[in-house]
């Protein structure tokens, strides 16, 4: 089924491309469609964030300084407690690495590159909030607009 949800929305961005131009199209495909999923799959990974020790902190996480019967407590309790989000983690990076080669496929690897190239505003653009209006808040959201149009990048090239 998400195969064909993929390639659902990969000829819609042709249809969308051939009638408003391929930046539209894949503002569609890629602002819209593959955001919504990658920004699912950010928040899945979140819930995860903290299971397991950074490497940097590795040496002096409790679980690398405890025995068997602590690792095998903490395997356990990561099984009862957090099966769900990890099973959803696995299902979001596979998903969305199906939908960047579905991307690739449709469309070619300039036309992707310029659209990223071209600073896309991925998500709703907010039309009532003008530059001296921007608070905190919307500073905040700004920078995570950012952040998430680089991760996306990187799962393209």
């Amino acid at each position: 089924m998400e195969n064909e949800q993929i390639q659902e929305y990969c000829e819609e961005a042709l249809k969308i491309s051939k009638v408003k131009g391929i930046q539209n199209g894949l503002s569609f495909l890629i602002g819209e469609k593959f955001r919504r999923n990658f920004l699912q799959y950010k928040k899945a990974r979140e819930k995860l964030q903290f299971l397991y020790p950074n490497e940097e902190a590795s040496n002096d996480h409790p679980l690398d300084k405890g025995g068997r019967a602590l690792k095998m407590s903490y395997a356990l309790t990561i099984q009862e407690h957090y099966s769900i989000p990890l099973e959803q983690v696995k299902h979001y990076e596979l998903f969305l690495k199906e939908f960047v080669i579905g991307i690739k496929n449709t469309f070619s690897l300039k036309d992707i590159q310029n659209y990223f190239n071209s600073s896309p505003h991925l998500g709703p653009l907010d039309q009532g909030v003008s530059n001296s209006d921007l608070d905190f808040a919307n500073v905040l959201q700004e920078a995570e607009e950012i952040l998430a149009t680089e991760d996306i990048k990187k799962l393209f090239f």
